[in-house]
């Protein structure tokens, strides 16, 4: 029976800081795949493991996913050896609703949910542009507007991470 750990949050919430934090206490982090390009800044097997859409499907049909969701035309993933070798990861809150019942009690949900402000700031702060601020805050508003599968949730009034 492995424990796991999963991080859920809107886009610039603090989830790869928090990721961090614990995997230098020694928890093994999960790199999630995706057929997005990288941006800038991101390291590829570091950040996500990019590949492209055709071998993500691939990878589909191969069963090689533990969970995957599709998200503005690209994929996104836990791969099925990295859901049993690691023990924290990071979900979108699609990926949540594919957890199997069976491992869902062994998992502990945190729902990172920093204000909006906050948040704003961050994509500012890494390049985004006004457009892609306010599409992005429209799609989390979407997904987190009723989003209650987690465990535990962390929120604060400043930027503690």
């Amino acid at each position: 029976m492995s424990k796991r750990i999963i991080l859920v949050g809107p886009s610039c919430a603090g989830k790869n800081f928090i990721r961090e934090k614990f995997v230098a206490k020694g928890f093994k982090a999960d790199c999630s795949y995706t057929s997005r390009e990288s941006r800038l800044n991101e390291v590829n097997g570091v950040d996500y493991k990019f590949i492209s859409k055709q071998s993500f499907e691939e990878a589909i049909v191969t069963n090689e996913f533990y969970e995957y969701v599709e998200y503005n035309g690209n994929y996104y993933g836990t791969g099925l050896d990295e859901w049993n070798e690691c023990d924290i990861f990071i979900m979108e809150t699609d990926g949540i609703r594919h957890i199997k019942s069976k491992d869902r009690k062994d998992c502990l949900v945190i729902f990172i949910n920093t204000p909006s402000l906050i948040r704003m700031e961050r994509m500012k702060e890494r390049g985004w542009s006004e457009s892609g601020i306010f599409a992005r805050m429209l799609v989390d508003n979407q997904k987190f507007g009723d989003f209650s599968d987690y465990d535990l949730q962390i929120s604060s009034e400043t930027q503690p991470f």
